[in-house]
This record gives structure tokens, sequence and C-alpha cells, in this order.
């Protein structure tokens, strides 16, 4: 289970439900590692900001602006969208590499196919996810505590 704190920033009304806008900040771990200043990865993390992200949540009574909260999500969530975004594409372009390597020798038609195979991957992917997890359905993914 992934946990993560945030910060309520809003609470509004879509609808007729009650729901809390909650900002979440990415921080890179590269910037707390005693070694940071000599890994190229350090320098790079030192270059890029911290990132917020706002999610809107459902509404539990008792929340009040600027209060902390614990976001949580679950594993099986992690590794089934992860399974999408990463499975799909791999497959479409390494049977698009051996397909088209089968029928031709020709290596720049190869490489091309095999690119063209990964792009289509990647929007089946995003089709795929969009129907599994619409916008809607983010925070019930998600937990409060």
């Amino acid at each position: 289970m992934i946990q993560e704190t945030g910060r309520i920033i809003e609470i509004k009304e879509i609808n007729g439900e009650k729901t809390v806008v909650v900002e979440c900040i990415s921080k890179s771990a590269c910037k707390s590692c005693s070694s940071n200043d000599n890994c190229g990865v350090g320098v790079v993390a030192k270059g890029l900001t911290n990132r917020a992200h706002h999610l809107s949540m459902p509404y539990k009574q008792g929340m009040e602006i600027n209060e902390s909260i614990e976001l949580f999500i679950e594993n099986k969530d992690i590794v089934k969208s992860s399974m999408i975004v990463y499975i799909i594409p791999l497959l479409l372009f390494v049977s698009g590499c051996s397909i088209s390597y089968l029928f031709t020798n020709n290596e720049p038609l190869v490489i091309a196919i095999s690119l063209l195979s990964l792009f289509i991957g990647t929007l089946i992917a995003k089709a795929v996810s969009s129907k599994l997890y619409p916008n809607n359905s983010i925070s019930k993914l998600i937990s409060t505590k």
C-alpha cells in the first residue's frame, strides 16, 4: 500500500455533493542522499522543483481547509495499472519487431514497424486505462484516513 500525505486546499460543492481538493507535493528522493553532489541523477534532481498535484476527493465530515490528511492506494490497483501501462506497449513492440523481422531483413523497416507497434500499443493502453479508470473513479481508488 502506498501512503502519501496531502493538504486540503479547497472545499467545494459539485452537483450537490461536497468534494475537497487535496494538494500533494512530489519530492525527489535524490535530494536527500549524501552523495547527490557526485551523482548525475542528483544533479538533475536539484534542477527540478517540487511539483504539486491536485486531487478531488469525496468530502468526509470534519474535513477542514489546511488540514493534513493521509491518502492510501491499494497494491492491487498499482499492479493492475502498471501492467496496463508497461506490458501492453512492450508486447506489441516485441511482436511488431519479431513479425516484421520474419518478412524482411531491412533493418530500418524493422525499426520503423517496431516503433509503430509501440505507438499503437501506447494508444491501446491509454484506451484500456481510461475504460478501467475513468477520471471520476480515481477518487474511489484513493482512501483517506
